[in-house]
């Protein structure tokens, strides 16, 4: 079957929501329940959906929620960081099933990535006990610049031997099925809108700082892009410029400041020993000064942010300001001070929803919401 307009904006209700009703569905999209009855009646014949339980009070007939089938599409994140490579397999529901990660200097030999790459995602599937017939979509985020048609990674800023890949095609080559890639600020945006806190919020920005920046904001439930696919670099905004040189070519970017390796750095520089956590841990004054000071350039960056689009959340997450929580203390001061007061009377910053896993689950909710959104295409 092919699905009409019609089916498949109430999958996509369904699909992106957390169960809803044939009445509510039919409020949403000014149809008649009957029309919602029959078309709901051929996805559930089709098992892109089930029911769930009855909602209601009093005597009169209880609504049953409609959800999305877990079983009905199994889908393969791949999300690509200059430091690590990280896999997963999920659900309809984007449940996680299986997931694995390696170095990304284990994608050897260096002149062919793309085809290290393969063996990787084969040893992956492998190893879950799965197959290339398994899959109804992979989705792929980079830290990095990807061609406006979602097709070509351009250049990753943080890894070598990446420029000019087209990895939509070949992927789509070695597994047979479609192949959805963006950068990873957007596919972590695109996780807290499907399935996280931002499900109800219109406009909002995802920050994911470890061993690189990722940012992602969305404005009117849309994603900015930009001309070139290029918006939302937060981690080259110049926070320094007599700051050191760039792995991207400039000087002073804010990821040369905050973050993990460079604080690490810094807290050598300035004279600290050992690790920056262990020093943070027994309140030493070098490691607090490198977090300060960290959370200040976060904070400025972010100021500038807020007042060009004035969000309503901003969503942070990285393991240094669950381990040292001064550095994003210092983060959300730094936005109170320095933003205008008028776009900071309703901000609210929040932890990102899925922590160490946001990158992965933005790249299966990638694949999740292109799948969803191109079934006219779709023969079971």
């Amino acid at each position: 079957m092919k699905l009409n307009s019609s089916e498949k904006q109430i999958l996509e209700l369904i699909s992106f929501g957390q169960g809803i009703s044939r009445k509510r569905i039919a409020e949403l999209l000014n149809m008649t329940q009957g029309s919602i009855t029959n078309m709901t009646k051929l996805l559930l014949e089709h098992h892109f959906i089930v029911e769930g339980e009855r909602i209601g009070s009093g005597m009169g007939r209880k609504e049953v929620l409609l959800y999305a089938n877990p079983r009905k599409f199994t889908y393969l994140g791949v999300d690509i960081g200059g430091h690590a490579v990280r896999f997963a397999l999920s659900d309809n529901c984007l449940d996680l099933l299986h997931e694995d990660e390696c170095l990304m200097k284990d994608l050897l030999p260096q002149e062919n990535r793309a085809e290290a790459l393969l063996r990787k995602l084969d040893e992956f599937l492998a190893k879950c006990g799965a197959d290339a017939a398994s899959l109804d979509a992979i989705g792929i985020g980079i830290t990095g610049i990807v061609d406006a048609g979602g097709q070509i990674v351009l250049n990753m800023p943080n890894a070598p031997y990446w420029d000019d890949i087209n990895l939509v095609s070949l992927v789509h080559k070695h597994f047979g099925c479609p192949v959805f890639l963006d950068e990873g600020g957007r596919t972590m945006a695109i996780a807290e809108q499907m399935t996280g806190k931002a499900s109800d919020i219109a406009d909002f920005i995802v920050v994911q700082v470890g061993y690189g920046i990722a940012a992602g904001i969305m404005i009117n439930g849309q994603l900015l892009r930009g001309v070139n696919n290029t918006a939302g670099l937060l981690g080259h905004i110049t926070a320094d410029p007599h700051g050191s040189r760039c792995t991207c070519g400039n000087y002073g970017c804010l990821e040369n400041i905050i973050t993990f390796p460079m604080l690490e750095k810094d807290f050598k520089e300035r004279g600290g020993s050992g690790l920056l956590i262990e020093a943070y841990r027994q309140n030493d004054k070098i490691a607090l000064d490198v977090c300060i000071d960290a959370g200040q350039a976060l904070g400025i960056a972010l100021s500038n942010v807020v007042n060009l689009f004035n969000p309503d959340t901003i969503f942070i997450g990285g393991p240094m300001f669950t381990e040292m929580p001064l550095m994003l203390d210092e983060t959300k001061r730094t936005i109170t001070l320095r933003a205008n007061r008028f776009s900071t009377l309703s901000l609210k910053l929040e932890n990102t929803s899925f922590g160490g896993r946001q990158g992965i689950v933005g790249t299966l909710a990638l694949a999740k919401s292109r799948l969803i959104r191109e079934l006219s295409d779709y023969t079971p």
